[in-house]
């Protein structure tokens, strides 16, 4: 591999074809700038574009240390407030950088790269839109330790003695509440036109035409893994339940001990409200409507947005896919 040529790359053990041609027509009339055609990888199918089967192999053989912390979920469910406990807790809360420090130059966004060098070459991405990340796969190995490292990919997708050698933490969300922020966050970053209806987008997600997609298998393959030593599954939905008892796990989990003064200052700096106010996701869009970084943080939020046809849909979506699982997403104390 680029990253360390002596060593014998594994090779990638997951098929990659293209989607269908009526499915990659239908994918690209919103996803309008990509021009190969869209990728499923492995038995779940996961939709990605083609830029990642330039370095699927790459990313699978990524050389991973020991102090490493890596924060793994389904897009918008929760990543960035989970990334901010956890770079708190393990770097002292250093409240002074995490404030004038944007979260994604103190996390590295792993398989960024996988997605805009296609659409947009090496070229900066619009100035309007925020900057997802300042280092991925390619810079990580000149980093100093200890790296702190996000990714959407699924467990499956990341090289496989990540949960053998450095800690990991997963977390999930009500994938209604997920369709509804992921939707806003497609206008955010412009993957899609700002006149795409959630419908649309609804009809998509549940298809898994959406990338990343399907959301079930991406949850579940964590969630079987749940109880090894150095893997911490959380759900959004506790978070927002009882942020001081994820807190406490958090903190355990990294080895830090800190005093119940410490620890109300940090929640007080996770508290949403405050977080909306941050620059740490160098977040810029304007006049305060729907499509920013921070929306809501609520948790069965989707409640809003759905009409009853989504609803019904939604229920039947949510009932055939955790027939196959016995994980379950909390209910939340509104």
């Amino acid at each position: 591999m680029a990253s360390h040529p002596n060593k014998m790359a594994l090779p990638f053990p997951y098929e990659i074809k293209d989607v269908t041609e009526e499915e990659d027509k239908i994918i690209k009339k919103y996803y309008k700038e990509y021009k190969r055609p869209f990728i499923r990888i492995g038995p779940h199918g996961y939709i990605l574009n083609a830029g990642y089967r330039d370095y699927a192999s790459e990313i699978y053989n990524f050389e991973v240390r020991p102090d490493d912390v890596w924060v793994t979920t389904f897009s918008r469910s929760g990543t960035t407030w989970l990334q901010e406990l956890v770079w708190l807790v393990a770097n002292n809360l250093d409240f002074e950088t995490a404030r004038s420090e944007s979260i994604t130059k103190r996390f590295s966004y792993m398989e960024y790269t996988t997605l805009t060098l296609e659409i947009r070459g090496e070229q900066e991405s619009d100035p309007r839109a925020p900057r997802a990340t300042h280092e991925d796969f390619r810079s990580l190995p000149k980093l100093p330790s200890p790296r702190f490292i996000k990714s959407h990919l699924p467990l499956s997708l990341l090289p496989p003695k990540l949960l053998d050698t450095a800690k990991v933490f997963y977390i999930a969300r009500d994938p209604r509440d997920v369709a509804v922020s992921f939707h806003f966050a497609h206008k955010l970053f412009r993957y899609f036109d700002d006149n795409v209806q959630l419908k649309e987008f609804w009809d998509l997600f549940r298809k898994d035409l959406i990338l990343h997609t399907p959301i079930f298998p991406h949850v579940v393959e964590a969630w079987e893994k749940r109880n090894h030593t150095n893997l911490m599954f959380l759900f959004y939905e506790d978070m927002q339940n009882d942020l001081r008892s994820v807190v406490d796990k958090v903190c355990k989990f990294l080895d830090k001990e800190y005093t119940d003064e410490q620890k109300q200052q940090l929640m007080a700096y996770l508290d949403f409200n405050n977080m909306k106010k941050k620059p740490m996701t160098d977040n810029k869009k304007e006049n305060g409507n729907e499509i920013t970084f921070f929306r809501k943080g609520k948790s069965g939020n989707w409640v809003q947005y759905f009409d009853s046809e989504i609803t019904r849909e939604a229920e039947e979506f949510m009932e055939k896919n955790l027939k196959l699982t016995d994980m379950r997403y909390p209910t939340v104390n509104n």
